[in-house]
Protein backbone atom coordinates (compact mmCIF):
# COMPACT_ATOMS: atom_id res chain seq x y z
CA UNK A 1 0.00 0.00 0.00
CA UNK A 2 1.15 3.38 -0.65
CA UNK A 3 0.40 6.59 1.41
CA UNK A 4 0.31 10.11 -0.44
CA UNK A 5 0.46 13.58 2.12
CA UNK A 6 -0.27 16.59 1.42
CA UNK A 7 0.17 19.41 3.79
CA UNK A 8 -1.57 22.58 2.99
CA UNK A 9 -0.61 26.11 5.04
CA UNK A 10 -3.31 28.09 4.77
CA UNK A 11 -2.80 32.01 5.91
CA UNK A 12 -4.24 33.16 8.88
CA UNK A 13 -7.78 34.02 8.51
CA UNK A 14 -8.52 32.11 5.02
CA UNK A 15 -9.29 28.40 7.11
CA UNK A 16 -13.27 29.66 6.18
CA UNK A 17 -12.30 29.72 2.56
CA UNK A 18 -9.75 26.95 2.37
CA UNK A 19 -10.76 24.06 4.59
CA UNK A 20 -13.83 23.57 2.12
CA UNK A 21 -11.68 23.74 -0.90
CA UNK A 22 -9.70 21.02 1.00
CA UNK A 23 -12.50 18.91 1.37
CA UNK A 24 -13.49 18.97 -2.38
CA UNK A 25 -9.89 18.06 -3.35
CA UNK A 26 -9.71 15.24 -0.90
CA UNK A 27 -13.13 13.87 -2.11
CA UNK A 28 -11.60 14.20 -5.85
CA UNK A 29 -8.63 12.61 -4.98
CA UNK A 30 -10.97 9.90 -3.27
CA UNK A 31 -12.78 9.11 -6.29
CA UNK A 32 -9.46 8.28 -8.34
CA UNK A 33 -9.07 4.74 -9.61
CA UNK A 34 -7.05 3.08 -6.85
CA UNK A 35 -7.52 5.05 -4.32
CA UNK A 36 -8.54 3.19 -1.15
CA UNK A 37 -9.94 6.12 1.05
CA UNK A 38 -8.58 9.80 1.65
CA UNK A 39 -9.75 12.04 4.13
CA UNK A 40 -8.81 15.49 5.26
CA UNK A 41 -6.98 15.98 8.90
CA UNK A 42 -6.86 19.81 11.00
CA UNK A 43 -4.36 20.85 13.25
CA UNK A 44 -5.18 20.68 16.97
CA UNK A 45 -3.39 24.20 16.91
CA UNK A 46 -2.17 26.27 13.82
CA UNK A 47 -3.13 26.48 10.27
CA UNK A 48 -1.61 24.01 8.05
CA UNK A 49 -4.73 21.49 6.85
CA UNK A 50 -3.68 17.64 5.57
CA UNK A 51 -5.01 15.94 3.20
CA UNK A 52 -4.67 11.87 3.60
CA UNK A 53 -4.62 9.00 1.05
CA UNK A 54 -4.20 5.45 0.82
CA UNK A 55 -3.39 3.61 -2.47
CA UNK A 56 -3.30 0.18 -3.80
CA UNK A 57 -0.23 0.60 -6.44
CA UNK A 58 2.02 3.25 -7.05
CA UNK A 59 0.63 3.54 -10.74
CA UNK A 60 -2.99 4.91 -9.61
CA UNK A 61 -1.41 7.00 -7.54
CA UNK A 62 1.15 8.15 -10.75
CA UNK A 63 -1.98 8.52 -13.29
CA UNK A 64 -3.91 10.72 -10.60
CA UNK A 65 -1.22 12.97 -9.98
CA UNK A 66 -0.84 13.09 -13.68
CA UNK A 67 -4.76 14.14 -14.35
CA UNK A 68 -3.76 16.88 -11.31
CA UNK A 69 -0.97 18.37 -13.70
CA UNK A 70 -2.53 17.98 -17.16
CA UNK A 71 -6.54 19.14 -16.21
CA UNK A 72 -6.24 21.62 -13.96
CA UNK A 73 -10.10 21.72 -14.18
CA UNK A 74 -9.73 17.96 -12.53
CA UNK A 75 -9.64 19.20 -9.06
CA UNK A 76 -10.30 23.04 -9.77
CA UNK A 77 -10.17 23.40 -5.75
CA UNK A 78 -6.51 22.76 -5.79
CA UNK A 79 -5.77 25.52 -7.97
CA UNK A 80 -8.00 27.84 -6.27
CA UNK A 81 -5.93 26.75 -2.76
CA UNK A 82 -2.94 28.47 -4.21
CA UNK A 83 -3.73 32.11 -3.50
CA UNK A 84 -5.28 31.05 0.13
CA UNK A 85 -1.83 29.14 0.91
CA UNK A 86 1.51 30.52 2.72
CA UNK A 87 3.29 28.95 0.68
CA UNK A 88 3.41 25.78 -2.02
CA UNK A 89 1.62 22.36 -0.45
CA UNK A 90 3.90 20.16 0.54
CA UNK A 91 3.63 16.84 -0.94
CA UNK A 92 5.14 13.47 0.76
CA UNK A 93 4.46 9.60 -0.32
CA UNK A 94 5.43 6.26 1.65
CA UNK A 95 5.03 2.99 0.96
CA UNK A 96 3.98 0.75 4.09
CA UNK A 97 6.88 -1.72 5.75
CA UNK A 98 5.41 -4.91 6.00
Amino acid sequence: MFVRLEQFALKPGAEERGLPAVREHAAFIAKAAGCRRAYVATPIHGTAVLVYSEWDAEADLDRMEATLRMNPNASGSFFSLLSLLQSPPHLSRFQTVE
